[in-house]
């Protein structure tokens, strides 16, 4: 009976021995590896999941141009300054434009007068203008008449009767001279030249009419006949074009002078901000630009995709901007231009993608630094967790789930998608579930760290 009892606890202190010597070697091996402890709790809650591509890039005005004069000059205005907000169609800089409204004026009295020669080439003859174009012509008929027939035999004879008169002064007055001697030279000149034109005036009645004054006599009358045909008969068909002419080649000049004049103010082709201004008052203004027009309300963010994100992508998607300067919410945008063709750069294929921002109240500006968000698949009213709160037991998903006594153990899930560091689950939670995110921890750390909970095994989904 005693041998019994000493062999049962022989037994049992061997039994004590292996155990303990198993605990050992456990804790030595526990020792050696990292442990892990829950650190952090999320909830299970119910929303969209959302897949994206992203990018960066610059803010640029869709529209923005710049402006120069089209002929130099000296800046006579400058009716705006850098920075402010202008409607379409407000003056911005005016040239000085003394000569080109000189040049109007001068214009719009030849239109005048081209167009009282159209009026009066179209309108019939008065009766005054027919009487006068019929006295004109009578006149020139009585001058022609006269150069014809000569010089009357009375004329002639008087004129004969002058010349012997004038030779008789001459004689007197070489008597006079031979006499005197020097002092009566002055009178003898004088009347040697009475002499000479009364000669003249004789011959010329003795000869008849001259040619010329018989050619020119007559050219006055069919002139005054032509006239009076004219006034008799009205304009022609030639006479009202040309007339016509007249007017449209001088309101075309007219035009062209209204046009540099217009053109010596520069206007804003489109609301916007005045963003550059190239010169001042009394400076002179060439061909470059001298001041620049963006529109800061419609502004695009160009950012580029390789070939494999730009294939989730297409115009009229949605996407969110934000600004690196701000510290506001994401600017929603959406994709207005994706390149057709690559930019090869690095043996890569990259397509630059244009993104359009919707109009904002915050200050945005042009040349600021965008990051982009482009959704490219979602998926709503769905469970999800924090991809850090799975972990992976072989080719199971599990999550220490807390229980209503604060405990935790390990739950295994079904799991969906994921995206954007967020995973569906599909099975083996419900909404508002707990989960303790677990995290490794060295042995020399496990002593001090805080703990939320017991040590577990497994690894976390990377």
């Amino acid at each position: 009976m005693k041998k019994k009892w000493w062999i049962l606890i022989v037994l049992l202190l061997a039994g004590l021995g292996y155990l303990g010597y198993n605990r050992l070697s456990k804790a030595g091996a526990a020792s050696a590896s990292p442990a892990t402890q829950v650190t952090e709790l999320v909830v299970v809650t119910r929303g969209t999941l959302q897949d994206s591509v992203d990018g960066s890039g610059n803010l640029v005005a869709v529209k923005e141009t710049s402006l120069s004069f089209p002929s130099s000059g000296r800046v006579a205005e400058v009716l705006v300054e850098e920075g402010e907000n202008v409607s379409a169609g407000e003056p911005l800089l005016r040239l000085d434009t003394a000569n080109l409204e000189l040049d109007v004026a001068r214009e719009e009295i030849a239109l005048e007068e081209a167009q009282i020669g159209l009026e009066q080439t179209l309108a019939a003859a008065t009766g005054d203008e027919i009487a006068a174009a019929e006295a004109e012509l009578s006149l020139a008929q009585a001058n022609y008449s006269k150069v014809k027939e000569g010089t009357p035999s009375e004329q002639l004879a008087q004129l004969e009767i002058d010349l012997e008169l004038r030779a008789r002064e001459v004689r007197k007055a070489q008597g006079n001279y031979d006499r005197y001697g020097e002092r009566m030279a002055p009178q003898l000149q004088d009347a040697t030249l009475n002499y000479e034109q009364a000669q003249l005036a004789y011959n010329i009645a003795a000869a008849g009419p001259d040619s010329n004054d018989l050619w020119a006599s007559w050219t006055q009358v069919e002139s005054a006949q032509a006239k009076l045909d004219a006034l008799l008969a009205g304009p022609t068909d030639e006479e009202v074009e040309a007339a016509k002419l007249k007017v449209e080649q001088a309101s075309l000049s007219l035009q062209k002078a209204q046009r540099r004049l217009e053109k010596a103010t520069l206007t804003a082709p489109f609301a916007g901000t005045i963003v550059q201004l190239n010169v001042a008052e009394g400076e002179l203004a060439g061909g470059t630009a001298v001041v620049v027009v963006s529109d800061l309300t419609t502004l695009d963010v160009d950012v580029i995709l390789d070939e494999n994100d730009v294939t989730l992508v297409k115009e009229g998607q949605a996407a969110q901007v934000s600004v690196t300067a701000l510290d506001g919410p994401a600017i929603s945008g959406e994709i207005v231009a994706i390149a057709p063709t690559a930019q090869i750069q690095a043996g890569v294929s990259l397509y630059p993608v244009t993104v359009r921002l919707t109009p904002t109240d915050q200050t945005v500006r042009a040349g600021m630094t965008a990051d982009v968000e482009i959704v490219t698949a979602s998926w709503e009213n769905v469970l999800t967790l924090p991809l850090r709160a799975i972990r992976l037991e072989g080719d199971e998903s599990y999550v220490m789930l807390r229980t209503a006594e604060g405990e935790f153990k390990p739950r295994p899930v079904t799991l969906g998608v994921s995206a954007g560091g967020n995973v569906e689950i599909v099975a083996g939670l419900a909404e508002g579930d707990v989960v303790g995110v677990v995290t490794e921890v060295s042995p020399e750390d496990e002593a001090g760290a805080p703990r939320m909970g017991l040590l577990f095994g497994g690894r976390p989904v990377k």
